[in-house]
């Protein structure tokens, strides 16, 4: 509804209020007639009601989040983050808040989603993702003019559990796993023997293929990642390059001689010939392996972790892991492995005693037959 127009008694001049497109309330001052500010009034809302007013639209939140899906993460975000967006939209935003207008959404309503996510069974770091998807969704509504304001503007991240210790296989396991593997599963040995001693992500090693190896400097190149059935770069959205071991290089040249034959030149296709499916795999190959190896079930990024901690207890530098790993920095490398330190630590200062031990056999040998 137009509000009426008046005259201000400071100014004996005429003036109206409207609202704009971000809802906040607004005067225009200084008009000499009352006709005047009529029309001036009657030109303004048509401006703010040409087409259709954004503001006056009752959008949802499921509204809202499509949008932003299709306007924004379509084109800014890699094809995983955009289907793990649309999980949180489907599967959790939209089934809390339903068809309520994004206008409606209290910074208390938040809170109280973020409670409801925890007594569900959520951990602080999840919500967290939650809270930080709803907030871009506000702010790129706001920018389009939809949204008044974020409710999410004030709200405190949740604390999250830091330091966490991961889940390595021990040498043992290792070395129980891949015997068991090469037995039973001999077409998934070579995929499970590179995870192990590269710690490449699962997409990674679907996506690598044979030019990808340099058999000379025993180098590999890891620049695409294939996950939820695309193709893409690495999640850093950086290229990497880390080394192969001689085993290594032995293992994935005899699997090049029995690998299916792939136009994609694919070092680990499925029978034929094309990328693997990362759900088959894990239900049809790791867990049975897992399993037939007696290791209780772990997530195939832990073989990352696996070959970080092999790494590290057996004396390869922090920096040496991070570069492998193609950590943004040490200071993540360290956040994930530094409880492995003391393992290191002392097998690294026992080595004095081997220079201690050498050095009174090397005194006796002088005494019994002299120098």
């Amino acid at each position: 509804m137009i509000d009426s127009v008046r005259k201000s008694p400071k100014t004996a001049k005429w003036e109206f209020d409207y609202k704009d497109l971000k809802g906040k309330r607004k005067t225009k001052k200084g008009f000499k007639t009352k006709a005047e500010a009529e029309r001036a009034q009657a030109k303004r809302f048509e401006e703010l009601n040409k087409g259709i007013n954004p503001i006056n639209k009752k959008t949802t939140i499921k509204e809202a989040g499509e949008l932003y899906l299709r306007l924004h993460a379509s084109t800014n975000c890699k094809p995983s983050t955009y289907q793990t967006y649309q999980g949180y939209l489907n599967n959790v935003i939209v089934p809390f808040f339903g068809d309520i207008n994004i206008n409606e959404i209290s910074p208390m309503l938040i809170k109280e989603f973020m409670k409801y996510m925890q007594e569900k069974g959520r951990v602080n770091a999840t919500v967290n993702k939650y809270v930080k998807f709803i907030s871009a969704i506000y702010n790129f509504m706001i920018d389009s003019d939809i949204a008044v304001r974020n409710p999410l503007a004030r709200i405190k991240s949740l604390k999250e559990v830091k330091n966490k210790k991961i889940r390595a296989l021990c040498t043992e396991e290792v070395q129980a796993l891949l015997s068991k593997t090469k037995k039973i599963y001999p077409d998934f040995y070579p995929l499970l023997f590179t995870a192990i001693f590269t710690g490449m992500r699962q997409g990674e090693l679907m996506a690598l293929m044979w030019d990808s190896i340099n058999w000379i400097t025993k180098k590999i190149t890891i620049d695409k990642n294939y996950t939820h059935g695309r193709l893409g770069t690495p999640k850093t959205g950086k290229i990497r390059v880390v080394d192969m071991s001689d085993e290594l290089a032995k293992v994935l040249r005899e699997w090049r001689i029995a690998c299916p034959i792939s136009e994609n030149k694919l070092v680990f296709p499925n029978n034929e010939g094309n990328y693997q499916s990362a759900e088959n795999m894990m239900k049809r190959r790791f867990i049975p392996a897992l399993n037939r190896a007696g290791i209780e079930q772990i997530r195939f990024h832990d073989l990352r972790h696996t070959y970080a901690s092999l790494l590290l207890v057996n004396g390869a530098p922090m920096k040496y892991v991070q570069h492998q790993l193609g950590h943004s920095s040490i200071t993540m490398t360290m956040d994930l492995y530094t409880h492995l330190l003391p393992e290191v630590n002392d097998k690294c200062v026992n080595l004095l005693n081997n220079i201690v031990n050498q050095s009174i056999e090397q005194q006796e040998e002088i005494r019994k037959f002299g120098t």
